[in-house]
């Protein structure tokens, strides 16, 4: 999930700075937190930042996306419009409120979301990624999450490719493209040998039906 950057402003005023030196504080000790996947103590120090500076978006939006987490989708939502109020412009903040709208089946809002993310951000790869796996699996509408994968895969960059390629064969498999889907499967397999890969049992089994599939279908 994608945030942008805000810059905090620290005004004169010694009382505005210690809380300002405060709010950074309590940031760097959510994200220390979330990456420890201490979500409830993230949750903690990231709501008491805001507290301090109520008008930060970032901090909004980090906390929408530790609540994502915790499965508090709804509570994710009201965070980033919070964020998308304080700047709308940044289309990291619809990526990921796309994100806990999909979670909630909200199928419509989350497409809109994730087309202004990449409206605003046409490099954003994970907007395109989350894009094509609605489009998969709540729309499906392959040749257009097979375009979104692409993209997603053209710019190099979150999320990890192997899920790209991963996704797109699925597309591919439902297309009846069956050759284009044993390329993907391959592709992602070889770029995550790890068992521990969430797809890695999938891509495997879809692989080897995939192979099946083009056999039959060069029979006929």
């Amino acid at each position: 999930m994608l945030h942008c950057l805000i810059v905090i402003l620290v005004f004169s005023g010694g009382v505005t700075c210690y809380a300002q030196t405060n709010v950074v504080s309590f940031l760097n000790a959510g994200e220390s937190a979330f990456t420890a996947r201490k979500y409830e103590v993230a949750l903690t120090n990231v709501t008491k930042a805001i507290e301090l500076n109520p008008q930060y978006p970032d901090a909004y939006n980090y906390r929408g996306m530790i609540k994502w987490w915790l499965q508090d989708y709804s509570g994710a939502i009201a965070d980033y419009d919070k964020a998308i109020t304080l700047n709308p412009k940044c289309g990291g903040f619809y990526c990921n409120r796309g994100q806990a709208k999909d979670s909630l089946k909200m199928v419509a809002e989350a497409l809109a979301d994730y087309d202004k993310a990449i409206e605003l951000d046409p490099t954003n790869a994970q907007a395109y990624f989350n894009r094509g796996t609605l489009k998969v699996l709540s729309l499906t509408n392959y040749t257009e999450a097979i375009a979104d994968f692409t993209k997603a895969i053209e710019l190099h960059s979150d999320p990890q490719e192997e899920d790209l390629f991963y996704w797109r064969g699925v597309a591919r498999d439902e297309l009846k493209d069956y050759g284009g889907a044993i390329a993907d499967y391959t592709k992602s397999l070889e770029l995550n040998t790890n068992a521990d890969w969430g797809n890695s049992f999938a891509a495997k089994t879809n692989l080897v039906l995939a192979r099946k599939l083009l056999l039959e279908s060069e029979r006929k």
